[in-house]
């Protein structure tokens, strides 16, 4: 069941600069070990220490962000899509 997953602009150089890819996984927690199998150091981008996923990544399936749904236990169709974003600081530092 392949998904679709958008890759922001700051993890392109690990896809080899492509907007988004097409994974086969069952849930989050494996579209991410596989996106690492594929794209190695992927993973490493999401993931902190002890492989949780850390506060500044937020990942959305369907426009719904993992944590209102089951977490990385979160179910994946044929045809989702999901979006990895990394929070950006910014603003004003006055």
């Amino acid at each position: 069941m392949p998904v679709n997953v958008y890759i922001p602009t700051p993890f392109r150089s690990f896809t080899g600069n492509r907007t988004n890819v097409e994974i086969e996984a069952a849930t989050v927690a494996d579209l991410l070990a596989r996106m690492d199998e594929k794209y190695p150091g992927f993973r490493n981008l999401c993931s902190d220490e002890h492989g949780g996923i850390p506060r500044h990544i937020n990942i959305y399936v369907n426009n719904k962000e993992i944590s209102t749904l089951d977490g990385p236990d979160t179910r994946l169709a044929d045809g989702d899509q999901v979006a990895v974003i990394p929070a950006l600081a910014g603003g004003n530092t006055r």
